[in-house]
């Protein structure tokens, strides 16, 4: 047995560059532990090193120890406060070290390092369940010494042995890994350690898919992933799947360290693992709907960014056409016109009085109530007209065709417009004339009027339900 002096410089070498999970108080000695247990001693207090060497370097060491008894270091709210992280989130402690016992008093894990959160109400689950003091150990070199105290010590993504020899050679490279125990891993933590026959490493476990996610030494568990990496829902998720893993393992470890029998001791590991896997449900339940959710999202915003596509062509598509429309009207106004002087170089009466006869022919028509020629364009003014559809008779009201001499229609109603909507098929003045509109564009461009309102009175009088852009039955039916 070592000698107190001795003991005292080992603690001091252990405390210069990791935190000694069993830190001697004041008047306990490292070399008088027996069985797990401190027995009084007289030696000089080192309570103020400690607390002088709280920071290595310019990173904070956290400790907690939770226990019924209530005798507890200084909280952490009386620690120098953790940095944070760029983001504004909170940062990851390089090196901490919690402990968790079983008993009252039993701190929520708010009082922890927030980056931490929710790992310590994971372990206290099984702390309280199993009877078990855990360690929660992290070191910034990834390694980790087996400990041989009276706990289960869970040392995250570090080694039993060192990785980095001298500083400078990658002894056990890190690899990456994109699932862990069957979950996906971060994109920005995927860093991982891979299974090796290195002297001192333990005994490696994998998951499902052959993946080495952990080894045990004694009773040390390595996580050889990046665990605080994850977000906070999936880390307490992996960290149960670790442990239900690992524990079945250590039966003997827990069996001197729980005041469990054996056969209640399997039962409680096997009621923990079906906690598990009801945490794990739950999850996987509310991942798929967040992904449900999100795939109708885009299939929303397809189906808007499509529609917005369609509706914008289609109004291309429209212009395009009264502009070739117009193009018809002009050329077949051009030829009408070689024709006209055609005629008169060779004697033919000329064409006023047919301009005169259309005139009365189109005030004549039973359903224009006047006509009116001004700016290059003829006005014509219905009386109420009616449309059949379905066997139904619906009132569409009375309407004001301006006839462009250029080929340029518009179609206003003036009594019972449905909004921006002049006619199922007429939209803020412009009619949807489909395939009479190369037509009436002809009609116009050989000065023929009076076809061309004919044709557009019968265009207003026939309602076209594949096409219309606004049903009918928006306008007051005859009788009602």
């Amino acid at each position: 047995m070592a000698s107190p002096k001795a003991s005292q410089v080992e603690s001091r070498s252990i405390h210069t560059r990791f935190l000694d999970p069993f830190p001697p108080g004041p008047g306990l000695s490292l070399d008088n532990r027996e069985g797990g247990c401190y027995h009084k001693k007289e030696i000089p207090s080192i309570t103020n090193r400690h607390s002088r060497e709280s920071w290595v370097g310019t990173i904070p060491l956290y400790r907690r120890w939770i226990s019924a008894e209530g005798t507890h270091p200084p909280s952490l709210s009386q620690a120098p406060p953790p940095g944070s992280s760029p983001d504004g989130g909170p940062c990851i402690p390089s090196e901490f070290s919690l402990l968790l016992e079983c008993g009252k008093g039993a701190e929520s894990s708010s009082a922890y390092p927030p980056a931490l959160a929710p790992l310590p109400e994971v372990l206290r689950n099984y702390v309280e369940t199993l009877q078990v003091p855990f360690y929660f150990l992290g070191n910034g070199d990834r390694y980790s010494r087996p400990l041989h105290g009276g706990a289960i010590y869970v040392h995250h993504f570090a080694l039993p042995t060192p990785p980095v020899l001298f500083g400078i050679w990658p002894r056990i490279p890190q690899t990456c890994i994109p699932f862990a125990l069957g979950y996906p891993i971060a994109p920005a933590a995927q860093e991982a350690f891979p299974a090796s026959s290195h002297i001192g490493r333990g005994r490696v476990l994998r998951d499902s898919e052959g993946r080495a996610v952990a080894e045990i030494v004694n009773r040390n568990v390595y996580v050889l992933f990046n665990l605080l990496g994850q977000d906070g829902v999936l880390r307490s998720l992996l960290l149960r799947r670790l442990l239900d893993l690992s524990l079945p393992r250590l039966l003997k470890e827990l069996r001197t360290l729980s005041p469990l029998e054996l056969d209640p001791l399997q039962a409680t590991l096997e009621t923990l693992r079906q906690e598990t896997e009801a945490a794990a449900t739950a999850w996987d339940r509310q991942r798929q709907a967040k992904v449900r959710q999100l795939y109708l999202q885009e299939c929303r915003s397809r189906v808007h960014e499509e529609t917005a596509f369609l509706e914008q062509e289609m109004r291309l598509t429209e212009a395009n056409l009264e502009e070739y429309a117009r193009r018809i009207t002009t050329e077949t106004r051009r030829l009408y016109a070689y024709k006209q002087r055609l005629n008169t170089l060779r004697g033919s009466p000329s064409a006023n009085e047919q301009y005169l006869r259309d005139l009365d022919q189109l005030k004549a028509l039973p359903e224009v109530r006047e006509v009116q020629t001004q700016d290059g364009r003829i006005t014509v003014f219905t009386a109420p007209l009616q449309a059949e559809h379905d066997g139904r008779e619906f009132h569409l009201g009375s309407y004001r065709m301006e006839i462009s001499f250029a080929g340029e229609i518009r179609i206003r109603n003036l009594t019972d417009a449905v909004g921006a909507y002049d006619h199922p098929h007429i939209y803020q003045g412009r009619p949807c004339l489909g395939n009479i509109r190369e037509g009436v564009a002809k009609m116009i461009g050989e000065y023929q009027f009076v076809a061309a309102v004919f044709v557009l009175l019968d265009f207003l009088k026939t309602i076209n339900p594949k096409d219309w852009r606004i049903p009918i039955v928006y306008w007051r039916e005859v009788g009602s």
